[in-house]
């Protein structure tokens, strides 16, 4: 057995149940913020607390911050129906600020909820078929793919590949479901108290994975943790190239931080994808740094 030191975030996600922590009770105790532990747990259901930066320069000297909430919903490929787009226009009429803000790795953030907001929006996400579930927190994140519906990609099905590569590596808990819908589920992924992959402390940082076809980097497939690019000949997919490694990441100040290209890795056939894929985030989470964080 490997000792390895854990960071205070590592002990946090040990000890939050599955990403239960007690979110529930904090839902209710009427402070407008969460504690600093339940911070952690709650990045993995796409909640990020925040405090009104625009408001700093006005606040009475001993005055408390405002406190507001960033929501991530994670969109696989970045494709969303007519219908889902609506649903969440809507939406953002009702909570934050008004604004959908669309990020680079085609997801979609809602901006300036309050506490009270966040069980209305992560229910209405999902009844419409959208989760923030890992799309934020030490987990695979948003699967990106080059979306334009081109003629010669037709058959390629890249999309469905970003679609159940996010379902294989979507956090498992029911906590989820329990705190946000009453245990009711709409987005499909098998539930329990446990995580067979991801086990207590999931992965040690965010791991981002995208497909591209070598005709298209829309993605930006080299900056990615995994890029996978297709190989298609006269409309058929032959199999993929992977790419490992690719980050642009870096903290000033620190010149062991560095942004850096993915290197080529190896070509697998399309039915062997998911079992590599397994095979390399499994290596970073079993042998990923849990010391050093900010």
């Amino acid at each position: 057995m490997i000792s390895i030191e854990h960071s205070l975030v590592e002990q946090i996600k040990a000890g939050s149940g599955f990403l239960r922590g007690t979110v529930v009770e904090e839902l209710s105790d009427g402070n407008p913020s969460f504690s600093k532990e339940n911070v952690v747990v709650l990045k993995f259901h796409g909640i990020t607390e925040e405090d009104n930066r625009d408001v700093r320069a006005d606040l009475v000297a001993g005055a408390s911050p405002e406190v507001i909430f960033m929501v991530r919903a994670a969109i696989p490929g970045g494709v969303l129906t007519a219908d889902q787009y609506l649903a969440l226009d809507r939406l953002a009429d009702q909570v934050g600020n008004g604004t959908l803000r669309l990020t680079t790795r085609q997801a979609i953030q809602f901006h300036h909820a309050r506490k009270t907001d966040l069980a209305t929006l992560i229910q209405t996400l999902n009844q419409h078929l959208v989760t923030t579930l890992g799309a934020s927190g030490d987990a695979v994140r948003n699967v990106m793919s080059c979306p334009a519906p081109l003629p010669d990609r037709a058959g390629v099905g890249l999309g469905a590949f970003a679609e159940q590569i996010a379902d294989q590596f979507r956090p498992r808990t029911r906590a989820y479901y329990d705190i946000w819908m009453n245990g009711e589920r709409a987005v499909t992924a098998a539930t329990t108290d446990e995580e067979p992959f991801y086990g207590r402390t999931y992965l040690p940082r965010k791991f981002k994975i995208g497909l591209a076809f070598p005709q298209d980097n829309c993605i930006d497939v080299y900056s990615q943790d995994v890029g996978i690019v297709a190989h298609v000949r006269s409309g058929n997919l032959e199999g993929f190239t992977l790419l490992v490694g690719g980050g642009l990441g870096r903290t000033h100040g620190r010149p062991e931080t560095f942004p850096r290209l993915a290197d080529p890795l190896c070509f697998v056939a399309p039915e062997d994808l998911f079992e590599v894929l397994e095979g390399i985030v499994g290596l970073q989470k079993d042998f990923g740094d849990r010391l050093d964080r900010k």
